[in-house]
């Protein structure tokens, strides 16, 4: 998501490692129409994709090449994040003029996986400009999501009727992608103008990584984590976007390497959102984003086909 305070197009910073290309294969393109691929999920039992339109306000399916329509939000909510648990696809909204015209309000929203019938709405309710962006699961099952717009962080435990706040927003300024820890202790946050910042779940405190000289984290967007531990992430933040793998210690105290997975490529010249499970890690490689501007539904620049690529990793060192 591209909600941020701070922008770093034109700051030019050192890399750790650098890549000319892309190490991936196409899983979709999309069609050179208004749509902005953000949110991306997959079902493994049926290997079927579940991808988010800002623009378009619905949820699609791609399964065996095929597009099709899987849910349309209602009051005007656009989908950002979105995931899979239990039978749900969970989705943060959020009322955006790049997909109804205006802005408006934020909430986490419930759909049946089976048909994409809306089971709960829960809205943020206070009255500050609020958009939740990005989302992940805690062990029991607990769902935590993130504010672009002030930098809060939000929890729904298993039963809950609405949003938990956590702790103060004094630090983060636009969280974006998130990982618990195992333990379901720690919540792992890229922000945007901050960088990489560690959440304590029991003290609701943070505490940003250590990350050695030179090395830039800012404008992350996408995060997860992938099966040997280690995480991948968008970074649309840079003149020149490019994605990354992380690898950190044990504590999630500081960051020991930065891998640059791709640049340089226009399979991820626009990328979004991430996600890794088990037969692989797959970005929005073109979201569009890019040929919109803040405040409207019509392209400002050349508007280029949606794009969705699995990237092949190294194993890990």
């Amino acid at each position: 998501m591209r909600w941020a305070v701070l922008c770093m197009a034109v700051m030019g910073w050192a890399t750790q490692a650098a890549a000319a290309s892309c190490p991936c294969t196409n899983v979709f393109v999309g069609e050179a129409r208004p749509f902005i691929a953000e949110g991306i999920a997959r079902d493994a039992a049926t290997d079927c994709f579940f991808v988010a339109s800002v623009a378009t306000r619905r949820i699609v399916t791609i399964h065996d090449g095929r597009q099709r329509d899987f849910a349309h939000l209602p009051d005007d909510y656009s989908p950002l994040g979105i995931a899979l648990s239990g039978g749900t696809l969970w989705v943060t909204a959020a009322v955006v003029a790049q997909g109804s015209g205006h802005d408006g309000p934020s909430a986490l929203i419930a759909l049946d996986q089976r048909d994409g019938q809306v089971r709960q709405v829960y809205p943020v309710t206070d009255a500050r400009r609020h958009i939740l962006n990005d989302l992940t699961f805690a062990p029991d099952g607990t769902v935590y999501a993130s504010d672009a717009m002030d930098g809060s962080l939000y929890r729904l435990g298993p039963g809950d009727r609405a949003l938990t706040r956590l702790g103060w927003r004094a630090l983060l300024k636009s969280a974006q992608g998130m990982a618990v820890s195992a333990d379901g202790i720690s919540l792992l946050v890229a922000d945007y103008s901050i960088g990489l910042v560690k959440f304590d779940l029991a003290s609701a405190t943070f505490a940003p990584l250590q990350i050695p000289d030179g090395i830039n984290v800012r404008g992350m967007d996408g995060l997860a984590r992938l099966p040997d531990g280690s995480f991948l992430a968008s970074q649309n933040g840079l003149s020149k976007p490019r994605i990354l793998r992380l690898s950190l210690s044990p504590d999630w105290s500081q960051l020991l390497s930065l891998e640059v997975i791709a640049a340089d490529d226009f399979a991820v010249a626009d990328p979004s959102l991430v996600m890794a499970d088990p037969s692989g890690a797959y970005v929005v490689g073109v979201s569009q984003w890019a040929s919109f501007g803040q405040n409207g539904q019509t392209p400002t620049r050349a508007l280029h086909p949606w794009q969705i690529v699995k990237l092949t990793l190294n194993a890990a060192r």
